[in-house]
């Protein structure tokens, strides 16, 4: 599948709480419908969206019709036409 733009959400700036010189990131959250997390984290899936995204922003991501939940963090947001590209972070079992 593809995605779909409308489905992105930007509900925070994530701040270093310390108040370093550290980067801030971006935190997103995104309906993937019935894409599966190996559609969302191909690269490129996130193209349509470059504009918004950062390198070490983090993507909430629901996928599988609701059955799967994964926190991406965007690793190259390059200019022109090359990929945006993704990674899963580690799940852990609770």
């Amino acid at each position: 599948m593809a995605l779909n733009a409308d489905q992105l959400s930007k509900p925070a700036n994530l701040k270093p709480a310390s108040g370093s010189a550290k980067q801030t990131r971006s935190l997103f959250w995104y309906e993937a419908g019935a894409d599966a997390i190996a559609a969302v984290v191909t690269a490129g899936y996130f193209n349509g969206v470059r504009a918004q995204l950062a390198v070490g922003d983090r993507i909430q991501v629901v996928c599988n019709n609701e059955a799967d939940f994964r926190v991406l963090k965007v690793t190259a947001v390059p200019i022109g036409t090359a990929n945006v590209t993704t990674a899963a972070l580690a799940v852990v079992a609770g």
